[in-house]
């Protein structure tokens, strides 16, 4: 199934090369006012981003909160950490929507990075309890997702430094599953 989608949508990836580059502050306004326009759960809103910038006081401890795997991380000019209180967002059917509305607000600001000429490298390998401590969550709060910002790098320029899950991730080609594993008319079949 080929259809015309967004080209931000088409393109977007996870890059795990970051330029040092700094990021114009323009296009950081325009990025968070895509995050602020994604839909929630009776527009609560719950999400709360912090960004932190290479030279902020907090960055060192930050990057201490990821796992070593994300280390390539460190040379993005932002690392943001999302997080929620659980308890000021909807509890409908028992589900987590903090957690669903914060993810709609990071691919809002996902595609709306693409379209600026930025990239966003989202990150579970984080522990939780450090990223609280590094940039001020109360323990209330769930850190939902850590990701990069910044502008992507051709990975040559340091691929010697590069771990070998990262570099066998980089040359395959960006696939997704065929159309029928996920998605069903009328009822769902296994």
């Amino acid at each position: 199934m080929r259809s015309n989608i967004l080209k931000e949508i088409k393109n977007r990836k996870s890059p795990a090369v970051f330029k040092t580059k700094d990021v114009e502050k323009k296009k950081l306004d325009a990025v968070i006012e895509a995050a602020r326009w994604a839909p929630s759960c009776f527009n609560n809103q719950a999400w709360n981003y912090v960004f932190v910038h290479k030279k902020d006081k907090t960055r060192k401890s930050l990057e201490k909160s990821l796992t070593p795997g994300n280390g390539w991380a460190r040379k993005a000019p932002y690392i943001a950490a999302v997080g929620a209180d659980p308890k000021k967002d909807c509890k409908t059917n028992g589900l987590p929507y903090y957690a669903y509305d914060a993810g709609l607000s990071v691919m809002n600001l996902s595609i709306e990075a693409e379209h600026q000429g930025l990239s966003v490298h989202q990150m579970a390998g984080f522990s939780e309890k450090k990223v609280r401590k590094a940039i001020g969550f109360s323990k209330d709060h769930r850190v939902i997702v850590v990701f990069a910002l910044g502008y992507d790098s051709d990975p040559k320029s340091v691929w010697d430094k590069l771990s070998s899950r990262i570099k066998d991730r980089i040359v395959q080609p960006r696939q997704r599953k065929p159309v029928d594993d996920n998605f069903f008319f009328g009822k769902f079949e296994a």
